[in-house]
């Protein structure tokens, strides 16, 4: 009964993403991103394209983007340090915090659409919070499959950001802390837009 409740649920993903668009323009090939923008400790948001990230969107009701991570500089190149599933670097490689190029980030085949976010304030706190999540890449943290909040070892996507921000003293969820009963999904946890509706939070850029 749960594995036919499964596949019906990921159907219904399926066949509301044909609905889903940010703004009804066709995938551009290559995603353009205005970099003299950034600054560290931005937030990065897409909506991905898989199966997993239509489920964070039908879950998260009140959102358009389904992923975070936060930028940084690092080696002369921005960089986004996020915790995803389902995107290894090399065979066999484990789901974990992971550093990639903006441009991988936002590729065409994993972002429908995105956008850039800034909390306000204090860039020196933010520069902070971004080498807070840098230490979980190196540290080799792996993704929470469980998306467990009291687990300190592992983190997913939401849960890194927070808990880089609060390293510093700054709860971008602010309590929220979202319950969801799907037959896939089923528990509280920090959506995207737990995190993007906070009023601290401003907009910079978004496609």
């Amino acid at each position: 009964m749960y594995r036919s409740n499964f596949y019906t649920t990921v159907l219904l993903f399926l066949l509301l993403s044909l609905f889903y668009g940010c703004h009804k323009k066709e995938k551009a090939s290559v995603y353009v991103f205005p970099e003299h923008l950034l600054q560290e400790g931005d937030l990065v948001f897409r909506r991905g394209t898989g199966i997993a990230s239509h489920m964070v969107l039908v879950a998260d009701k009140k959102g358009l983007y389904s992923h975070i991570g936060i930028v940084i500089c690092h080696e002369g190149m921005w960089q986004v340090v996020h915790a995803v599933p389902g995107e290894p670097d090399f065979r066999g490689d484990s789901d974990r915090v992971k550093m990639e190029p903006l441009y991988r980030f936002f590729a065409p085949d994993r972002a429908a659409c995105g956008a850039l976010m800034r909390v306000q304030g204090n860039p020196a706190r933010n520069r902070l919070a971004a080498r807070h999540a840098l230490a979980c890449y190196e540290a080799g943290m792996l993704f929470d499959h469980r998306y467990d909040l009291s687990d300190s070892t592992r983190v997913y996507c939401t849960e890194l950001i927070q808990r880089s921000y609060l390293k510093e003293g700054t709860d971008l969820a602010k309590g929220r802390i979202t319950s969801v009963s799907l037959p896939a999904l089923n528990g509280s946890y920090i959506l995207p837009s737990d995190i993007s509706h906070n009023s601290q939070i401003e907009l910079i850029y978004q496609f």
